[in-house]
């Protein structure tokens, strides 16, 4: 894939018109898309391919429209949190001790995490960019076979995802509802 941002790697178009939805599905999922957090529902089959590449690869999103899946290097880094809060989730960089037990964002008592996390990054946004035929000729036959089963991994992952967002439109209905978010402002006021 090449796009607007010029990064090329294997990529699956998963835009909503190409799924092979229609009528009140294909709309439906208009709908679903346009809610903040959907990725959390159909996300399982990326971190599942993650843990297959051993951290090595991920899948991201790419386009305008986050309408294509891509195949990224990527790695497993410790970010070096230390402790946590279970009431508001923040993380702290400081292990909980008696002077510094509570959470700095909500004042809740913290606990130190059991294990470090394990997050996974990116580490290039191009898989195979600037190879030609004649490299490819080059390429050992297990190299080619090792990439070849690299990309049939991708695709079922894909398709994986695919076919999670088409069951989460089934499973799940968009209800829109207003929320109220306290602003404080400062204002003048006439002595």
């Amino acid at each position: 894939m090449s796009s607007v941002n010029r990064s090329t790697s294997y990529a699956n178009c998963v835009k909503v018109n190409r799924l092979g939805l229609t009528g009140s599905a294909l709309e439906k999922a208009y709908g679903f898309i346009s809610v903040e957090d959907y990725w959390d529902e159909i996300s399982r089959p990326i971190r599942d391919f993650e843990r297959e590449m051993m951290g090595a690869y991920t899948i991201g999103t790419n386009g305008r429209s986050a309408g294509y899946l891509v195949l990224f290097e990527s790695e497993i880094y410790d970010p070096g949190y230390k402790s946590t809060c279970p009431k508001c989730g923040q993380l702290n960089y400081q292990l909980v001790s008696p002077a510094s037990h509570s959470c700095g964002v909500c004042r809740a008592e913290r606990r130190n995490l059991k294990a470090p996390l394990r997050w996974t990054r990116t580490k290039s946004s191009s898989i195979d960019q600037g190879m030609t035929m004649d490299d490819f000729m080059d390429m050992s036959l297990t190299g080619l076979k090792d990439r070849a089963d690299l990309v049939l991994s991708f695709d079922r992952a894909c398709d994986r995802v695919r076919n999670e967002f088409i069951s989460a439109i089934e499973k799940y209905m968009v209800v829109e509802e207003t929320v109220m978010v306290p602003t404080r402002v400062r204002r003048l006021e006439r002595m």
